[in-house]
């Protein structure tokens, strides 16, 4: 079987093979909040897994033959994080020998905070973690937060996947286009927040989550994430009073509708919206062609003042040569 034939089926499977392996263990004690479950206490599963059982998309593009080679060679340490704040392991950004971590279950958030504001970003099966950098952070936010928002199943990408990489480039390369994407979604969420109206940032933030993680009802398109007014708000860089303003008027235009157990339902009409609102407006120059255009007049400028200086000091050596020679 190809990895295509199992990246069909990867979630069916990945939920089978942590209920037989994982879940079947016995708890002694209840998990505290954003503790890892099951750990040691170096803050990982003793469990060690098969990294393409639970995620064959990782290995697309894998031939049929290295195919059952691949998913023995590449294994990971299982780390399960119970609801709450989640502290990464002391010193794995340091470590030469981790990748980073894969969700396979459950939901995580990554935030972080600038004074009042908020910028998150959600995460689930598929995407990929790693650890926030001290070093070379920027001076301005506060720290990466991680947050489960319930219980979240993990994979630890150590030694044996960057073995599996020098082998099976494909796996490196799969694991670069995913953060790549990632970073793309940031960057749309991002985007959204600089529309000038309330009602559009709102609604484009909704599509854009659901984009990702809405399923399709007869009625429209159902987000099923319990994002308050507050949340909106942080989502849209907006106050809590302007979002539920954008909020009632959404919901007044049948664009929107809040369902009684906190997800939303969006329907056929914010589809229409949603186009009209990202329709393409008139064509201006790529910020990219301004800078670039910029920094070709800056050193332009540069290179005229160099010749300027250099014209001078060739007069001013003239100069001095007529007045040597008049004075012998």
């Amino acid at each position: 079987m190809t990895a295509g034939n199992y990246g069909r089926t990867w979630r069916g499977r990945t939920d089978a093979y942590l209920r037989d392996r994982i879940d079947a263990r016995p708890m002694t004690e209840p998990p505290t909040a954003g503790a890892p479950l099951h750990t040691e206490e170096s803050g990982l599963s003793s469990a060690v897994v098969r990294v393409l059982d639970l995620d064959p998309d990782l290995g697309w593009g894998l031939g049929e033959q290295e195919w059952d080679t691949a998913r023995r060679a590449c294994r990971g340490k299982l780390v399960r994080v119970g609801p709450g704040a989640w502290s990464v392991p002391a010193a794995a950004h340091v470590r030469d020998d981790l990748v980073g971590f894969l969700i396979v279950g459950g939901l995580l958030c990554r935030e972080i905070a600038l004074r009042e504001r908020h910028l998150f970003e959600l995460l689930g099966p598929g995407d990929v973690v790693q650890p926030p950098e001290v070093a070379g952070a920027p001076r301005l936010g506060g720290p990466i937060g991680l947050t489960a928002l319930r219980e979240t199943v993990l994979i630890e990408l150590g030694i044996s996947f960057i073995r599996a990489s020098a082998r099976w480039p494909v796996l490196l390369a799969t694991w670069a286009r995913r953060l790549e994407v990632q970073r793309q979604h940031a960057a749309v969420q991002g985007l959204i927040a600089h529309l000038p109206r309330e009602e559009h940032r709102l609604l484009l933030m909704l599509w854009h989550l659901a984009d990702r993680w809405g399923r399709v009802t007869p009625a429209g398109t159902v987000l099923p994430l319990p994002l308050t007014h507050d949340l909106l708000g942080y989502l849209t860089a907006a106050q809590r009073p302007t979002a539920t303003i954008a909020v009632s008027a959404l919901e007044s235009n049948g664009t929107i509708q809040r369902l009684h157990d906190g997800s939303w339902l969006l329907t056929a009409a914010a589809e229409h919206m949603v186009d009209e609102i990202a329709l393409p407006g008139k064509r201006t120059r790529a910020i990219g062609e301004s800078l670039m255009f910029r920094q070709r007049t800056a050193d332009t400028r540069a290179d005229t003042r160099a010749l300027r200086a250099e014209a001078e000091q060739a007069r001013a050596r003239r100069r001095a040569r007529r007045n040597q020679t008049s004075s012998d």
